[in-house]
Protein backbone atom coordinates (compact mmCIF):
# COMPACT_ATOMS: atom_id res chain seq x y z
CA UNK A 1 0.00 0.00 0.00
CA UNK A 2 2.70 2.59 1.19
CA UNK A 3 4.84 1.61 -2.78
CA UNK A 4 1.12 2.70 -4.14
CA UNK A 5 0.61 5.69 -2.04
CA UNK A 6 4.71 7.29 -3.37
CA UNK A 7 3.47 6.86 -6.75
CA UNK A 8 0.66 9.35 -6.22
CA UNK A 9 2.18 10.89 -3.32
CA UNK A 10 3.45 14.47 -5.21
CA UNK A 11 -0.55 14.64 -6.95
CA UNK A 12 -2.15 14.05 -4.04
CA UNK A 13 -0.08 17.26 -2.52
CA UNK A 14 -0.51 19.53 -5.68
CA UNK A 15 -4.26 19.34 -4.89
CA UNK A 16 -4.53 19.28 -1.73
CA UNK A 17 -5.89 16.44 -0.77
CA UNK A 18 -5.21 15.50 2.56
CA UNK A 19 -3.98 11.44 3.24
CA UNK A 20 -5.21 9.52 6.45
CA UNK A 21 -3.96 6.57 6.78
CA UNK A 22 -5.25 3.91 9.47
CA UNK A 23 -3.17 0.69 9.25
CA UNK A 24 -4.01 -1.63 11.71
CA UNK A 25 -0.45 -2.88 13.69
CA UNK A 26 -0.26 -7.10 13.64
CA UNK A 27 -2.31 -7.70 10.81
CA UNK A 28 -2.32 -11.36 9.50
CA UNK A 29 -0.53 -12.14 6.65
CA UNK A 30 -2.32 -12.78 2.90
CA UNK A 31 -1.63 -14.55 0.17
CA UNK A 32 -1.66 -12.55 -3.02
CA UNK A 33 0.65 -11.21 -5.99
CA UNK A 34 2.20 -7.54 -4.86
CA UNK A 35 2.07 -6.16 -8.44
CA UNK A 36 -1.20 -7.22 -8.92
CA UNK A 37 -2.59 -5.75 -5.36
CA UNK A 38 -0.33 -2.52 -6.55
CA UNK A 39 -2.48 -2.52 -9.96
CA UNK A 40 -5.51 -2.58 -7.93
CA UNK A 41 -4.67 -0.26 -4.90
CA UNK A 42 -3.46 2.44 -7.58
CA UNK A 43 -7.17 2.07 -9.53
CA UNK A 44 -9.16 2.57 -6.74
CA UNK A 45 -6.51 5.90 -5.53
CA UNK A 46 -7.03 7.15 -9.23
CA UNK A 47 -10.81 6.94 -9.09
CA UNK A 48 -10.60 8.45 -5.26
CA UNK A 49 -8.13 11.59 -6.84
CA UNK A 50 -11.01 12.62 -9.62
CA UNK A 51 -13.45 12.74 -7.50
CA UNK A 52 -12.28 14.48 -5.06
CA UNK A 53 -10.96 17.02 -7.77
CA UNK A 54 -14.18 16.97 -9.43
CA UNK A 55 -15.42 18.52 -6.01
CA UNK A 56 -13.55 21.81 -6.43
CA UNK A 57 -12.76 21.61 -3.41
CA UNK A 58 -9.48 21.12 -0.92
CA UNK A 59 -10.51 17.45 -0.09
CA UNK A 60 -9.49 14.30 1.83
CA UNK A 61 -8.68 10.64 1.11
CA UNK A 62 -8.92 7.88 3.92
CA UNK A 63 -7.27 4.83 3.82
CA UNK A 64 -7.87 1.91 6.49
CA UNK A 65 -6.26 -1.57 6.77
CA UNK A 66 -7.56 -3.90 9.71
CA UNK A 67 -8.35 -7.38 10.22
CA UNK A 68 -12.07 -8.53 10.00
CA UNK A 69 -11.57 -12.42 10.64
CA UNK A 70 -11.11 -14.62 8.36
CA UNK A 71 -9.76 -11.11 6.19
CA UNK A 72 -8.04 -8.14 6.02
CA UNK A 73 -9.25 -5.36 4.64
CA UNK A 74 -8.33 -2.69 2.43
CA UNK A 75 -10.84 0.26 2.60
CA UNK A 76 -10.59 3.40 0.67
CA UNK A 77 -12.73 6.67 1.66
CA UNK A 78 -12.55 9.75 -0.43
CA UNK A 79 -14.71 12.71 0.53
CA UNK A 80 -15.77 13.44 -3.55
CA UNK A 81 -19.47 13.89 -3.94
CA UNK A 82 -20.20 9.92 -3.90
CA UNK A 83 -20.86 7.45 -7.01
CA UNK A 84 -23.80 7.40 -9.58
CA UNK A 85 -24.51 4.30 -9.64
CA UNK A 86 -22.05 1.98 -7.16
CA UNK A 87 -23.94 -1.40 -8.11
CA UNK A 88 -22.53 -1.12 -11.73
CA UNK A 89 -19.25 0.36 -10.95
CA UNK A 90 -17.13 -3.19 -11.57
CA UNK A 91 -19.30 -3.72 -15.11
CA UNK A 92 -16.32 -3.51 -17.68
CA UNK A 93 -16.96 -0.19 -19.63
CA UNK A 94 -19.08 1.15 -17.33
CA UNK A 95 -18.05 4.89 -16.63
CA UNK A 96 -18.96 7.97 -15.24
CA UNK A 97 -16.30 10.60 -16.44
CA UNK A 98 -16.22 12.28 -19.66
CA UNK A 99 -15.08 11.08 -23.61
CA UNK A 100 -11.27 10.76 -23.38
CA UNK A 101 -11.31 10.66 -19.17
CA UNK A 102 -11.78 6.67 -19.12
CA UNK A 103 -12.59 3.60 -20.49
CA UNK A 104 -15.18 1.95 -17.86
CA UNK A 105 -12.23 -0.82 -17.59
CA UNK A 106 -10.10 0.13 -14.27
CA UNK A 107 -12.73 -1.02 -11.74
CA UNK A 108 -13.94 -4.19 -13.77
CA UNK A 109 -9.90 -5.36 -13.69
CA UNK A 110 -9.45 -4.92 -10.24
CA UNK A 111 -12.82 -6.90 -9.65
CA UNK A 112 -11.12 -9.92 -11.44
CA UNK A 113 -8.18 -9.60 -9.75
CA UNK A 114 -9.40 -9.93 -6.47
CA UNK A 115 -11.96 -12.64 -7.61
CA UNK A 116 -8.30 -15.07 -8.50
CA UNK A 117 -7.25 -13.89 -5.29
CA UNK A 118 -10.10 -15.29 -3.89
CA UNK A 119 -11.35 -11.94 -2.48
CA UNK A 120 -14.37 -9.31 -2.21
CA UNK A 121 -14.14 -5.95 -4.14
CA UNK A 122 -17.34 -3.83 -2.88
CA UNK A 123 -18.49 -0.33 -3.24
CA UNK A 124 -20.68 1.95 -2.14
CA UNK A 125 -21.59 5.59 -1.10
CA UNK A 126 -20.83 6.58 2.58
CA UNK A 127 -23.96 8.25 4.88
CA UNK A 128 -21.64 11.50 5.94
CA UNK A 129 -20.43 11.94 1.68
CA UNK A 130 -18.10 9.93 -0.21
CA UNK A 131 -17.55 6.92 -1.47
CA UNK A 132 -16.11 3.87 -0.03
CA UNK A 133 -14.24 0.76 -1.81
CA UNK A 134 -13.13 -2.42 0.54
CA UNK A 135 -10.96 -4.93 -1.05
CA UNK A 136 -11.43 -8.07 1.10
CA UNK A 137 -8.40 -10.66 0.62
CA UNK A 138 -8.30 -13.90 2.95
CA UNK A 139 -6.14 -14.54 5.57
CA UNK A 140 -3.34 -17.04 4.56
CA UNK A 141 -3.85 -20.38 5.90
CA UNK A 142 -0.50 -21.75 8.15
CA UNK A 143 2.47 -19.56 9.00
CA UNK A 144 3.52 -17.11 7.10
CA UNK A 145 6.22 -17.59 4.66
CA UNK A 146 9.75 -16.41 5.88
CA UNK A 147 12.45 -16.87 3.47
CA UNK A 148 11.93 -14.75 0.40
CA UNK A 149 12.29 -18.08 -1.42
CA UNK A 150 8.81 -19.10 0.17
CA UNK A 151 7.57 -16.01 -0.68
CA UNK A 152 7.85 -16.47 -4.47
CA UNK A 153 6.22 -19.93 -4.02
CA UNK A 154 3.66 -18.57 -2.38
CA UNK A 155 2.38 -16.02 -4.36
CA UNK A 156 2.89 -17.46 -7.69
CA UNK A 157 0.14 -18.03 -9.30
CA UNK A 158 -0.84 -21.61 -10.39
CA UNK A 159 0.12 -22.54 -14.46
CA UNK A 160 -2.28 -21.11 -17.05
CA UNK A 161 -3.76 -23.71 -19.47
CA UNK A 162 -5.11 -23.92 -22.76
CA UNK A 163 -4.35 -22.92 -26.73
CA UNK A 164 -4.31 -18.98 -27.84
CA UNK A 165 -4.21 -17.51 -31.03
CA UNK A 166 -3.18 -14.43 -30.92
CA UNK A 167 -4.04 -11.81 -34.09
CA UNK A 168 -2.10 -8.83 -33.67
CA UNK A 169 0.68 -6.36 -34.70
CA UNK A 170 3.70 -7.80 -36.07
CA UNK A 171 5.86 -5.32 -33.37
CA UNK A 172 3.60 -6.79 -30.39
CA UNK A 173 3.52 -10.64 -30.97
CA UNK A 174 6.58 -11.17 -29.48
CA UNK A 175 5.96 -9.77 -25.81
CA UNK A 176 2.48 -11.10 -25.99
CA UNK A 177 3.36 -14.55 -27.20
CA UNK A 178 6.21 -14.33 -24.34
CA UNK A 179 3.84 -13.01 -21.75
CA UNK A 180 1.18 -15.85 -22.83
CA UNK A 181 3.66 -18.93 -23.02
CA UNK A 182 5.27 -18.06 -19.43
CA UNK A 183 2.08 -18.49 -18.05
CA UNK A 184 1.52 -21.71 -19.40
CA UNK A 185 -0.67 -21.40 -22.52
CA UNK A 186 -0.42 -23.30 -26.06
CA UNK A 187 0.24 -19.78 -28.05
CA UNK A 188 -0.51 -19.72 -31.99
CA UNK A 189 0.61 -16.39 -33.27
CA UNK A 190 -0.28 -14.46 -36.55
CA UNK A 191 0.40 -10.68 -37.28
CA UNK A 192 -2.44 -10.91 -40.21
CA UNK A 193 -6.41 -12.10 -40.54
CA UNK A 194 -5.82 -13.36 -44.20
CA UNK A 195 -4.95 -17.03 -42.62
CA UNK A 196 -7.07 -17.39 -40.07
CA UNK A 197 -9.53 -19.01 -41.52
CA UNK A 198 -7.64 -21.99 -42.80
CA UNK A 199 -6.04 -22.42 -39.60
CA UNK A 200 -9.21 -22.38 -37.97
CA UNK A 201 -10.80 -25.27 -40.53
CA UNK A 202 -8.48 -27.76 -38.59
CA UNK A 203 -7.81 -26.50 -35.40
CA UNK A 204 -9.46 -25.17 -32.40
CA UNK A 205 -8.48 -22.95 -29.51
CA UNK A 206 -9.59 -21.69 -26.01
CA UNK A 207 -9.39 -18.45 -26.26
CA UNK A 208 -8.81 -15.65 -29.08
CA UNK A 209 -6.97 -12.35 -29.08
CA UNK A 210 -8.01 -10.13 -31.67
CA UNK A 211 -6.09 -6.48 -32.24
CA UNK A 212 -9.24 -3.94 -33.45
CA UNK A 213 -5.96 -2.59 -35.56
CA UNK A 214 -4.88 -6.01 -37.23
CA UNK A 215 -3.21 -4.85 -40.65
CA UNK A 216 -3.71 -6.67 -43.69
CA UNK A 217 -6.46 -6.66 -46.30
CA UNK A 218 -8.84 -8.32 -43.28
CA UNK A 219 -9.78 -6.64 -40.77
CA UNK A 220 -11.21 -7.46 -37.10
CA UNK A 221 -14.63 -6.65 -37.90
CA UNK A 222 -14.01 -9.04 -40.92
CA UNK A 223 -12.40 -11.99 -38.98
CA UNK A 224 -15.43 -11.89 -35.97
CA UNK A 225 -17.81 -11.62 -38.74
CA UNK A 226 -16.60 -14.26 -40.75
CA UNK A 227 -16.11 -16.38 -37.84
CA UNK A 228 -19.66 -16.18 -36.41
CA UNK A 229 -20.38 -17.78 -40.31
CA UNK A 230 -18.14 -20.87 -40.10
CA UNK A 231 -17.08 -21.59 -36.72
CA UNK A 232 -19.75 -19.74 -34.31
CA UNK A 233 -18.51 -21.37 -31.09
CA UNK A 234 -15.14 -19.86 -31.62
CA UNK A 235 -16.65 -16.49 -31.50
CA UNK A 236 -17.66 -16.05 -27.96
CA UNK A 237 -13.92 -16.95 -27.17
CA UNK A 238 -12.68 -13.54 -28.59
CA UNK A 239 -10.85 -10.79 -26.48
CA UNK A 240 -10.73 -7.68 -28.59
CA UNK A 241 -7.60 -5.85 -28.01
CA UNK A 242 -8.07 -2.02 -28.82
CA UNK A 243 -6.33 1.38 -28.42
CA UNK A 244 -6.07 3.59 -25.45
CA UNK A 245 -8.32 6.02 -27.56
CA UNK A 246 -12.19 6.42 -26.86
CA UNK A 247 -12.64 7.64 -30.58
CA UNK A 248 -11.33 4.83 -32.03
CA UNK A 249 -13.01 3.26 -34.71
CA UNK A 250 -13.81 -0.03 -33.24
CA UNK A 251 -15.59 1.60 -30.44
CA UNK A 252 -19.13 2.04 -32.56
CA UNK A 253 -18.21 -1.79 -33.72
CA UNK A 254 -17.53 -3.21 -30.00
CA UNK A 255 -20.74 -1.28 -28.96
CA UNK A 256 -23.42 -2.79 -31.82
CA UNK A 257 -21.40 -6.40 -31.13
CA UNK A 258 -21.64 -6.99 -27.58
CA UNK A 259 -17.71 -8.21 -27.91
CA UNK A 260 -15.76 -8.97 -25.24
CA UNK A 261 -12.56 -6.18 -24.84
CA UNK A 262 -8.98 -5.07 -23.19
CA UNK A 263 -7.41 -2.23 -23.50
CA UNK A 264 -3.86 -1.21 -24.72
CA UNK A 265 -1.14 -0.61 -23.31
CA UNK A 266 -1.45 -3.42 -20.30
CA UNK A 267 0.34 -4.90 -17.71
CA UNK A 268 1.09 -8.39 -18.01
CA UNK A 269 -0.08 -9.03 -14.49
CA UNK A 270 -3.85 -7.18 -15.78
CA UNK A 271 -3.84 -9.50 -19.25
CA UNK A 272 -3.45 -12.69 -17.05
CA UNK A 273 -6.51 -11.86 -14.34
CA UNK A 274 -8.46 -11.24 -17.46
CA UNK A 275 -7.66 -14.69 -19.18
CA UNK A 276 -8.60 -16.47 -16.13
CA UNK A 277 -11.70 -15.03 -15.10
CA UNK A 278 -12.42 -15.34 -19.21
CA UNK A 279 -11.65 -19.04 -18.72
CA UNK A 280 -13.73 -19.96 -15.07
CA UNK A 281 -16.53 -17.86 -17.13
CA UNK A 282 -16.65 -20.47 -19.89
CA UNK A 283 -15.84 -23.31 -17.60
CA UNK A 284 -19.18 -22.73 -15.65
CA UNK A 285 -21.33 -22.42 -18.83
CA UNK A 286 -19.89 -25.41 -20.41
CA UNK A 287 -18.87 -23.54 -23.60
Amino acid sequence: MEDTIALRDFELKAHGIELERDFQADLPAVVADPHQLEQVFLNIINNAVDAIIETGRVGALRIRIFADDPHVVSEFHDSGLGMVDPKHVFDPFYTTKGVGKGTGLGLSICYGIVKEHGGEITAYNHAQGGAVVQVRLPEAVGEKPESEGERIVARRESSLQGRVLLLDAEEALNYEREVLSTAGFDVVALSSGETVFELLSQDSFDIILLDSALSGRVSSEGVLGRMREVRPEMASRILLLLPPSNNSPARSFINAEGVLCFVKPFEASALLAILRRFLRARAAVGN
